[in-house]
């Protein structure tokens, strides 16, 4: 059976837990969605203000026929440093903040078969993203 990446996310945004973005006819909500290949894997140490450390896992891949993507970076941080996803046109890249005790498992979702990042741009201005993977 062909897996459809679209009914997929359609799915996933009929089941999003914000209103009224969950009740947005589809056409009105822009997807980008990538089909993940390969994983970099990224720690580093900062300094500007104060040191911190930090970690980041960038993903490229096969943008879905409709998309655009080329590529993901989703970095971890602590929770007070998270920010909005979003998609930058320039490099076609999805930009995810994720808080640091998330690591682990999306370390161990990029070892699944199948894997993608997508993320969803409302007309209101509302951001939604997510990595989904299937063993």
């Amino acid at each position: 059976m062909a897996f459809d990446i679209e009914a997929e996310i359609a799915a996933r945004i009929a089941a999003l837990e914000a209103e009224p973005q969950a009740s947005t006819p589809l056409s009105q909500v822009r997807r980008e969605i990538l089909f993940i290949r390969d994983a970099i894997h990224t720690t580093a140490a900062e300094r500007s203000e104060s040191m911190r450390g930090l970690a980041q896992i960038e993903v490229d891949g096969t943008a879905s026929p409709n998309s655009k993507v080329d590529r993901g970076i989703i970095r971890f941080r602590p929770r007070s440093e998270l920010k909005p996803p979003y998609f930058k046109e320039a490099d076609k890249t999805i930009r995810v903040w994720l808080d640091l005790d998330h690591l682990q498992h999306v370390t161990l979702q990029l070892t699944h078969r199948k894997k993608w990042l997508w993320i969803g741009i409302w007309p209101d201005g509302y951001t939604y993203a997510d990595l989904h993977s299937h063993p």
